[in-house]
């Protein structure tokens, strides 16, 4: 899953000419303790909760407010963001693509993503491919990728990188891909991630410890 594919529709963004109390209101109401500041539209940075309370009374408007530059790509890995958000200390991460806010992640919806993902992984590997949606068909890929003697196991089918396009993770029955990755893209299939299953079962662990552990300071 990638960042553009889980962000909260309900976080806002807040403008420059806003006054404190009103940043301050809408995080109360949205529970969460920081929020993306925009100027038409462009991105400028993550104003802190503890900063405007730390400012409250010297200065009346965002502008005069530091930002944090925190921030990921549309195309980035849910994994990613789960790191941006453990070391930044923040409770939302921007996602921003060309210097536009395209929307932002909250810890609930990586939890949920979270829970999507974790699948006890103990065999086999992991394969993410990219199509687009008009030539998607999941029984031309499983035929495919039967034809090289691999077995799916199981497939997550999410919205890719371009709007246009959707993700699969395939997991396979098998830990030797290397002729099914060059069918796959001899067949116009793009390839962009592989994994053995250990691997990524280890790798989500990882992640979802240091998630936890920010979850509970």
């Amino acid at each position: 899953m990638h960042a553009a594919s889980i962000t909260n529709p309900e976080l806002i963004s807040l403008d420059p000419g806003d006054t404190l109390d009103k940043a301050l209101r809408a995080m109360d109401e949205l529970k969460v303790e920081h929020l993306p500041v925009c100027a038409e539209g462009r991105y400028l940075g993550l104003v802190a909760e503890q900063h405007l309370l730390d400012q409250e009374g010297e200065v009346p408007f965002l502008t005069n407010v530091q930002l944090m530059p925190v921030m990921v790509a549309p195309g980035q890995h849910f994994l990613e963001v789960v790191d941006v958000l453990c070391e930044a200390e923040v409770s939302i991460v921007p996602v921003v693509e060309e210097g536009i806010l395209v929307g932002s992640i909250d810890r609930a919806h990586l939890w949920k993503a979270f829970h999507h993902s974790l699948t006890p992984y103990s065999e086999g590997s992991i394969l993410t491919l990219e199509v687009p949606w008009k030539d998607y068909s999941l029984a031309q890929i499983s035929h495919r990728v039967e034809s090289e003697g691999v077995k799916i196991l199981q497939v997550l089918v999410s919205d890719g990188t371009q709007s246009d396009h959707a993700e699969l993770a395939l997991r396979l029955s098998t830990r030797d891909i290397e002729s099914l990755i060059d069918s796959l893209r001899r067949h116009g299939y793009a390839v962009s991630a592989f994994y053995r299953a250990e691997e990524y079962a280890e790798d989500m662990k990882k992640r979802m410890a240091a998630f936890l552990r920010y979850m509970n300071t």
